[in-house]
């Protein structure tokens, strides 16, 4: 549209950041569970995770079953966070968050 005016807002993309989000807390549950199971580091933090995600221990199958259930839960939160973002940006009245592109 050359010549004309629109308003464009920093939104966020929600399935770039959920699956950032999924493969990162994924990846994180996974050195969390090597760590654990190789050199008993963070054995307190697979105890904790191991009560919100079933089934994870500091086992090869626990661990698996560990970056599962991360991965889903960072994609649906990456999901929630930017459509949180995406309603709050949208009607913020500041000049800041949205710019007057030509």
């Amino acid at each position: 549209m050359e010549g004309s005016t629109h308003v464009t807002c920093g939104r966020l993309s929600a399935c770039a950041l959920a699956g950032s989000l999924g493969i990162f807390s994924a990846l994180s549950v996974f050195i969390l569970g090597v760590l654990a199971s190789t050199f008993k580091y963070g054995l307190a933090w697979v105890t904790l995770l191991s009560s919100v995600y079933v089934g994870f221990a500091a086992t090869p199958k626990g661990i698996a079953i560990g970056v599962v259930w991360a991965f889903f839960d960072g994609f649906i939160c990456g999901v929630v966070i930017a459509w949180l973002y995406n309603v709050i940006v949208k009607r913020c009245p500041c000049k800041k968050c949205c710019s007057a592109v030509k």
